[in-house]
């Protein structure tokens, strides 16, 4: 997959969709491979047009975090879906004010030059969220090319949205956001030098600081997850807590994680991926050490039986 900024080029039939694509799920994964087969049907190549940062920090100044995916993220999974372009708009006040219209005209006319359009089912674009389906329609013959819809994906009983996997993150239900993903949720950070507590109490961790302030933590909480370091993979548990049980700073949100089989000798450092399987348990405030101690026994135990299911 190749990016797109400056357009150098006239790419052959290209068959173009736009949207934000944020976490790159079950509805986007729709839209994607009807991208792919008109394409094909047209002897064309895919181009999907994004934005970065996310519309939301724009137009409602939301400075939360909220994102599914990181850009590098996004663009991985694209790129793994089989998409040929990606163009990435830098969304800001100037683009946020670009009149449906004049939106049509200056990308998908005059710069990509797109034989056909996809949209999804509630798709919006362009000054006030003004532009749809229903207007890229009209303009079909005026600008010779063809627009199509894509339905929503449902999944028991509901539409899949990036707000109901939000949701389920927050709620500390992995499963189901996987579910409504189709991937493992990822969280893209930098090992950083850690207190050395669980290196004290026989359970030494991999401290890590998110890349993207943006990122959507889930909630706080204990997760079996697949840890990937340079090439690298590994079985753990990671903790996303303020660590009650011995931290004054309960503003400090920590993300560690618990290496199973770790040979301490490791000297484990740079860029981590953590994808998150399940959830095992809620944050605790324990009483004394021992006794998370005792838990977190409980806890690698659990794991060791858990992921027999996910290597055979």
């Amino acid at each position: 997959m190749k990016s797109l900024r400056d357009i150098k080029h006239k790419l052959k039939n290209p068959v173009v969709t736009l949207g934000t694509f944020d976490g790159v799920h079950l509805g986007h994964q729709a839209i994607m491979r009807f991208l792919k087969n008109r394409a094909k049907i047209i002897d064309g190549v895919t181009v999907v047009i994004t934005y970065h940062p996310h519309p939301l920090e724009i137009l409602y100044n939301k400075h939360f975090p909220y994102l599914l995916t990181e850009k590098q993220t996004k663009e991985q999974l694209l790129k793994e879906i089989g998409i040929d372009y990606v163009l990435w708009l830098d969304f800001d006040k100037n683009l946020s004010q670009k009149t449906p219209l004049s939106f049509i005209e200056e990308y998908f006319v005059q710069k990509l030059q797109a034989k056909e359009i996809i949209a999804g089912y509630d798709w919006h674009f362009g000054k006030c969220q003004q532009g749809d389906f229903n207007l890229l329609k009209k303009c079909e013959t005026v600008y010779h090319y063809k627009a199509h819809l894509v339905n929503e994906v449902i999944v028991d009983g509901r539409p899949v949205s990036s707000t109901l996997i939000r949701n389920y993150l927050l709620e500390g239900n992995i499963t189901y956001a996987n579910k409504l993903l189709g991937h493992k949720y990822c969280l893209l950070g930098k090992i950083v030098s850690g207190e050395k507590i669980g290196r004290i109490i026989g359970f030494p961790t991999v401290n890590i600081q998110q890349k993207e302030k943006r990122k959507l933590i889930p909630k706080s909480g204990v997760y079996l997850t697949n840890i990937n370091i340079s090439g690298q993979k590994f079985w753990g548990t990671t903790y996303i807590g303020r660590k009650p049980t011995f931290s004054d700073n309960p503003n400090k949100l920590f993300i560690e994680t618990h290496i199973l089989n770790f040979d301490d000798n490791l000297n484990l450092q740079g860029n981590i991926q953590l994808y998150f399987y399940q959830k095992l348990r809620d944050e605790y405030k324990f009483p004394n050490i021992e006794l998370l101690k005792k838990q977190i026994t409980k806890d690698v135990e659990k794991v060791n039986r858990i992921i027999v299911e996910y290597e055979y």
